[in-house]
């Protein structure tokens, strides 16, 4: 299906060792004299304008290409763990959900260029769909602190911005190719991309393949269907048809192939079972359209028009042979059309972001059944369904004193769900079977709102501090309104007269910044109310209702200090408890005391390196029926060394995670075979880098 795409990626690889090779004077980087400068980074997802981490009123994270290379992660998941307050709930290697403060998969927006990814979240199915390589930056909202997003932002927005293209003043071209192999898990992956650049326009295109065997705990035991191929690549191109309007396309592609998923997430699966993903897709085309109108208070509008699809393919098998099943093979095809429209005014002290956005989710799926006795039966995890989702929204930062700001949002939602009638079978395993509905045609319609009000006071020279109250809400998906999933277990039936789960949440911050030194505080509370979770009504049923409270808080702590030249440390600490309000029990999934602590040194040509303690403590404040999990920690390195050769900068790497190959298991961890999902025990890689 993809094989002429595969072809044009590759024939962009093969381009970009040429050109790289060659002698293009224009291609050298200028290393030598770089020094790491510890610095208050920038972040426009909160907002949506650029404002400083300490001027913005909630948490926020923000990881840039160069610390995603440094580490090498398999996944973004792993890489977002270095944000205090980001844990990883580890389902499989390929991509590990997220869970920011206690809360993650489906109360969590992920974004891949300003795109919802609009697809499964019971189990592994978002943050594998992009290739770390290809990102040139993440930034993190740890919690409901803006009004941009809409339903399920009440944990927070994971937002990646990809490589691409820039208009520039002399006509460039620029590239990077890569190569990389792993000891644990087993296998190697290769990366390239190539930009040219000019003063009008702009062209941009990448590829990268990986493959990775099963991997191997601390022990030295394989983890059992831990494995994973994929190949990804893009193409995307700038035009800028006068100073005031600007147009970009692109179009991305990933594929990933014999996909393991040990662990279970929190879908219904038999714990004897594997679970793969023969074939996963992902389609994403976009284009946008920037216009900066000759005015001194409109300055800025675009607007974003974008389709993606996502190819959900699933194999269950080794099933107990006394189901009489020898596999069960659901597969689900989620389309997303959306349009985005964000403009910026500046009106004396108000700085606003105002704008609106709406989009329409589709799912069609069917689940094969094929039986021991060689019949096979059709049926459907849910039958077609569709959600449509348009809103309102607003930003404003006021500027009340020269060191006071107060910031303002607020957004309006309108959702429509529906779904067609569902039946037992489409194709039943004979022609005598029975065939009743199981569901009507159902249709639903919310209302909804989210809230905000911030407040930045820069008391002291270097010092700010910021205060945020919000209310926000998580809209039930298709999944939880429509579903029905028998996989052997036991019946999950969603629920379509499920309300919108609510959020009141408060945080405090305390920021102190020097050319040298960067240093935060933070403490939060979130109450959530009518939560959504599954509940055992029969004993082979379950269903979806509105019935559990609960809150979390916690606090964090982030310090980073270059104390000589190209030296610097970096410390990070995160605590969060939550509480079930209506069991009176601890909440289920919390991540425990946990942090990082490391040096670093880079001196841009030459060497480069560091050598960090990863850590966790044990978690003992556990729901019924949860495993308490012992603390741990492991030790990771690197050393580098960059240097130039005929006009390329160059760099080789060796990269250790784990290296005292500790045993240990995440808490967030989900499995079936080993009853423990135990995490990755030593592993290095070596890579080469190559710029120009």
């Amino acid at each position: 299906m993809l094989q002429g795409f595969r072809q044009s990626m590759a024939a962009v690889l093969m381009t970009a060792v040429v050109v790289a090779a060659g002698d293009m004077g224009r291609a050298g980087k200028a290393l030598a004299g770089e020094e790491p400068v510890v610095m208050d980074r920038v972040v426009v997802t909160a907002r949506g304008t650029p404002t400083k981490l300490s001027e913005t009123p909630g948490g926020v994270g923000v990881l840039d290409a160069e610390e995603i290379s440094m580490v090498q992660p398999i996944s973004i998941s792993d890489a977002l763990t270095r944000i205090p307050g980001v844990s990883i709930s580890g389902d499989s290697p390929w991509g590990g959900e997220v869970n920011i403060r206690g809360l993650g998969r489906g109360r969590i927006v992920f974004l891949i260029d300003g795109v919802r990814m609009n697809t499964a979240t019971d189990i592994n199915a978002q943050f594998g769909l992009i290739d770390p390589n290809e990102i040139e930056r993440v930034e993190v909202l740890k919690g409901p602190i803006s009004a941009l997003y809409g339903s399920g932002s009440i944990g927070g927005v994971v937002n990646i911005i990809t490589k691409k293209g820039m208009f520039a003043d002399e006509t460039a071209f620029h590239g990077t190719l890569t190569g990389t192999y792993k000891s644990n898990p087993d296998g190697y992956g290769g990366y390239a991309n190539l930009s040219g650049n000019s003063q009008r326009a702009w062209a941009y295109a990448s590829g990268g393949y990986r493959d990775y065997s099963s991997y191997k705990d601390g022990g030295g035991e394989t983890v059992n269907n831990s494995q994973f191929e994929d190949f990804n690549g893009a193409f995307k191109v700038g035009y800028k048809w006068n100073e005031l309007h600007r147009t970009r396309f692109q179009y991305q592609q990933y594929e990933g192939r014999d996909i393991g998923i040990p662990g279970t997430g929190n879908a219904s699966l038999p714990e004897v079972a594997d679970v793969t993903y023969p074939e996963t897709t992902r389609m994403l085309a976009s284009i946008v359209h920037e216009f900066f109108p000759e005015s001194p208070f409109w300055t800025e509008s675009s607007l974003n028009l974008y389709f993606q699809e996502i190819d959900r393919n699933v194999r269950i098998d080794k099933l107990p042979p006394a189901s009489g099943v020898r596999g069960i093979e659901p597969s689900a095809n989620h389309k997303t059309w959306g349009l985005r429209w964000f403009n910026r005014v500046d009106a004396g002290d108000h700085s606003l972001g105002l704008g609106a956005d709406v989009w329409l989710w589709d799912i069609e799926s069917e689940r094969k059944r094929n039986f021991l006795n060689g019949n096979q039966a059709i049926d459907q995890p849910m039958a077609d369904a569709s959600l449509l989702s348009g809103g309102v929204f607003i930003e404003d930062d006021w500027k009340l004193q020269e060191n006071l700001v107060l910031n303002l949002g607020g957004r309006v939602d309108l959702l429509r769900a529906k779904s067609d009638a569902l039946n037992t079978w489409i194709k039943p395993p004979s022609p005598n079977t029975p065939n009743p509905a199981l569901r009507d045609e159902e249709s639903t319609t919310d209302h909804s709102w989210a809230a905000h009000a911030g407040l930045t006071w820069g008391f002291l020279e270097n010092w700010s501090m910021t205060l945020l109250g919000s209310s926000s809400y998580r809209a039930p998906d298709l999944m939880e309104r429509f579903k029905y999933i028998n996989l052997g277990s036991y019946e999950v039936f969603g629920n379509p007269d499920l309300d919108p789960e609510r959020s009141l949440y408060a945080e405090y911050g305390l920021h102190y910044n020097l050319p040298n030194l960067t240093a935060s505080l933070s403490a939060f509370a979130n109450r959530l109310n009518d939560l959504i979770v599954e509940k055992q009504v029969a004993p082979n049923r379950h269903e979806l209702h509105n019935v559990d409270k609960a809150e979390i808080f916690g606090g964090e702590a982030s310090l980073e200090w270059r104390f000589f030249q190209e030296w610097s440390a970096y410390a990070t600490l995160a605590y969060a408890v939550g509480k079930n309000r209506t069991e009176k029990t601890d909440l289920e999934s919390m991540p425990p005391l946990n942090g990082l602590v490391g040096v670093r040194y880079n001196q841009g040509l030459g060497w480069n390196g560091l050598l960090e303690l990863e850590w966790a403590d044990r978690q003992s404040k556990v729901a019924p029926g949860e495993k308490e999990t012992p603390g741990w920690a492991t030790v990771n390195a690197r050393v580098g060394y960059r240097f130039l050769l005929r006009q390329t900068t160059q760099e080789l790497a060796l990269v250790g995670s784990n290296l005292l190959d500790e045993t240990y298991r995440n808490h967030l961890a989900t499995g079936r075979k080993p009853a423990e999902l135990n995490s990755l025990g030593r592993s290095i890689a070596v890579t080469w880098k190559m710029e120009f």
